[in-house]
């Protein structure tokens, strides 16, 4: 009983953090989206999570950057290829900052 108990303590201490990522993900994703009017058929193509080292705010410490690389069609009906990075505190529990990029 004892071992099992155990078992589903680090379960459900793993999924949580596990959790917590994706939420952050959705919260990025619908960030830029929010920043593209009159777009549709919007997808995400690749995306990739790091802590920053340093931020030009030196009281922050190791924020979680995420960027997105997305396509999508905007209102003129042109298929867009765009970056978008969302910045959000050490703890990621709030967004920083949101900004879209042309694609390189």
């Amino acid at each position: 009983m004892r071992y099992l108990f155990l078992l589903l303590v680090i379960l459900v201490s793993c999924e949580n953090r596990s959790f917590e990522s994706d939420k952050r993900q959705l919260i990025a994703k619908d960030q830029i989206r929010r920043k593209l009017h009159g777009a549709h058929s919007f997808d995400i193509t690749a995306f990739k999570q790091d802590t920053l080292q340093s931020y030009s705010d030196t009281t922050l410490k190791y924020p979680l950057r995420y960027t997105l690389d997305f396509v999508y069609t905007d209102s003129s009906g042109q298929v867009q290829n765009k970056k978008g990075i969302v910045l959000f505190t050490p703890d990621g529990k709030s967004v920083l900052k949101t900004q879209i990029v042309g694609q390189d």
